[in-house]
C-alpha cells in the first residue's frame, strides 16, 4: 500500500504527497485547485487536474528540509537516507518556512500543541550537543522539522516563555545559539547579532532581532508569520518561496560555484515575480554591497525568498542569515556570488560593478549610487550599532569580539569604497 503524506496550509488540506516508482508525486484537492483564490506551491506544481510528478515536486520539498552536514546529522540520527525527502517529511514537516504542514494521515491540523522548554536546557544543550539536534534528545518523533537543526524553532507566548512547536503548530521565532561545530567559529551568534543591527541601521528591511546574552544565542522574530492582536488568537503563516524553489534547482545548487543560479537570474526571479520590481531590485543590490561591506561570504540563492503578504502583495522577503564570515580565517574567502566574474572580496572592483550592471540590465548609475549609499551608510553607522550591543550583559570574551568584527567591518567596507568607487584604482590588492 502506497503510504501518503497530507498537505495543509493552516487547517485546509491542499495535496496530497506520495511516492510512486521512486519519484514524489503530489496532488492537489479538487475543492482547493478549482478555488478562484488558490495558489499553487510553486510555478513548477501548477493547479491543475493531473498529478505533478518527479524532479519539480522533489525539488520543492526538498528545499523545505535541512541542509550539508546538518541534513547528514539528522540522517544518521533518523536512520533516514539524506537523499530520502519522503522520509524526512514523515518523522518532521509540521512546522516548516512558508505557509505550508506536512502531516500523517490521522493527525489533525491545528491542534497548536507545545512543550515548554526552559532556556537553562537550551544554554545546556548548546554548550554540550556537540552537532546533535536538540528534538532528537526528545521522544516526540513529530516535532517540526525546522526545529531539528541549531536553528531552534521556538513558540514564543506573552509572557516571553520558550515553547517547541510540535505538529503544525506554529512557531513564532528562530533562536540560533552559537554554532559549535565548526572549529575557530567564535561568538557567531553576537556576530549576527551585531551585523543584523547595523544592517536595520542602514534601512535594510530586516526581521527584529534581539541577543541574549545568558544563553549566548541570537533570536530572530519571523516574517513568514502573522501575529494576533489577542493572547488566545492563532498565529498564521505566509506563503514564500526561495530562488532554489522558484529555479526549480535542489539545494545542493545554491552556491553559484556548484552550477547553481547567478546574480543574473537572481535578479530575474526577483523582478518576474514581484509585485514591485522596480524597488525590490534597488534592494537585491543593497544587499550585495551590504555583503561585501561585512564580509558576508555566505549570501547564496536560499538566502532570498519571494513573500506574500497577508494582503496578497508579493514581493522580496526580509533579508536573514547576515554576518561577517571572513572574520573566521577558517571559513571560505569567496563569495556566495561573483559580482561581474569577481568572487574574491579584495579583488572587486569598479570594473566588476560595472560588468554587473551590464549582465543584470540595471543602469549603472542605479548600480554605484545603491553601493555607495550602503557603504557610507554602514562606515557611519557602525559606531551606534556597536553602542547598542554594548549595552548588553557581555562577557570579556564577547566584548573582545565585538572590537575586533566592528574594526573589521570598517576596515571592509572603507576599502570597499576605494576599489569598488573609483574607476581607476591605483595599485592592485593583495589577495586575502
Amino acid at each position: 500500500m502506497t503510504k501518503e503524506l497530507l498537505v495543509y496550509i493552516d487547517t485546509r488540506k491542499i495535496g496530497t504527497l506520495d511516492e510512486v516508482n521512486g519519484s514524489l508525486r503530489f496532488r492537489y484537492e479538487d475543492l482547493y485547485r478549482k478555488d478562484p483564490t488558490a495558489i499553487p506551491l510553486s510555478p513548477w506544481i501548477p493547479l491543475r487536474e493531473e498529478e505533478t510528478v518527479g524532479t519539480h515536486v522533489r525539488n520543492y520539498f526538498e528545499n523545505l528540509l535541512p541542509e550539508g552536514d546538518l541534513r547528514d546529522l539528522i540522517s544518521k540520527a533518523i536512520q533516514v537516507s539524506q537523499e530520502n525527502v519522503f522520509g524526512f517529511l514523515e518523522h518532521f514537516g509540521g512546522d516548516m518556512a512558508g505557509n505550508i504542514s506536512v502531516l500523517l494521515p490521522g493527525e489533525q491540523p491545528g491542534q497548536r500543541r507545545y512543550i515548554p522548554i526552559p532556556r537553562s536546557l537550551i544554554l545546556e544543550w548548546s554548550e554540550n550537543h556537540s552537532g546533535k539536534p536538540l528534538v532528537l534528545q526528545t521522544t516526540n518523533s513529530r516535532l517540526s522539522l525546522s526545529g531539528a537543526q541549531d536553528k531552534i524553532s521556538l513558540y514564543i507566548d506573552f509572557a516571553g516563555e520558550f515553547h517547541l512547536p510540535v505538529g503544525d503548530a506554529p512557531s513564532t521565532h528562530i533562536l540560533k545559539p552559537d554554532i559549535r561545530s565548526r572549529e575557530g567559529v567564535l561568538h557567531s551568534s553576537l556576530n549576527e547579532a551585531f551585523v543584523m543591527k547595523l544592517a536595520g541601521k542602514i534601512g535594510m528591511d530586516v526581521p527584529r532581532t534581539e541577543y541574549l546574552p545568558e544563553i549566548r544565542s541570537l533570536l530572530v522574530k519571523r516574517y513568514d508569520r502573522t501575529w494576533p492582536e489577542n493572547p488566545n488568537g492563532p498565529v498564521g503563516r505566509l506563503k514564500q518561496n526561495d530562488l532554489c524553489q522558484l529555479s526549480d534547482v535542489p539545494s545542493n545548487k545554491k552556491y553559484e560555484a556548484e552550477g547553481g543560479l547567478t546574480l543574473s537570474q537572481c535578479f530575474s526571479l526577483v523582478r518576474r515575480h514581484s509585485a514591485q520590481p522596480g524597488p525590490d531590485t534597488i534592494r537585491l543590490i543593497g544587499w550585495l554591497a551590504f555583503n561585501a561591506a561585512v564580509g558576508n561570504m555566505d549570501g547564496h540563492a536560499k538566502n532570498l525568498s519571494i513573500l506574500t503578504e497577508k494582503d496578497g502583495r508579493v514581493r522580496l522577503a526580509p533579508f536573514y542569515d547576515l554576518m561577517s564570515t571572513n572574520v573566521y580565517p577558517e571559513l571560505s574567502r569567496k563569495m556566495a556570488f561573483g559580482i561581474g566574474g569577481e568572487n574574491r572580496l579584495d579583488w572587486l572592483m569598479y570594473r566588476h560593478w560595472e560588468r554587473f550592471s551590464d549582465e543584470t540590465g540595471i543602469k549603472s548609475s542605479l548600480v554605484f549610487r545603491t553601493v555607495e549609499t550602503v557603504l557610507k551608510n554602514v562606515i557611519k553607522e557602525i559606531p551606534a550599532s556597536k553602542e547598542e550591543i554594548q549595552k548588553l550583559a557581555l562577557s570579556e570574551s564577547e566584548r573582545t569580539f565585538l572590537d575586533k568584527l566592528t574594526h573589521h567591518i570598517e576596515k571592509i567596507a572603507t576599502r570597499s569604497i576605494h576599489l569598488s568607487l573609483t574607476s581607476s584604482s591605483p595599485g592592485t590588492p593583495s589577495p586575502e
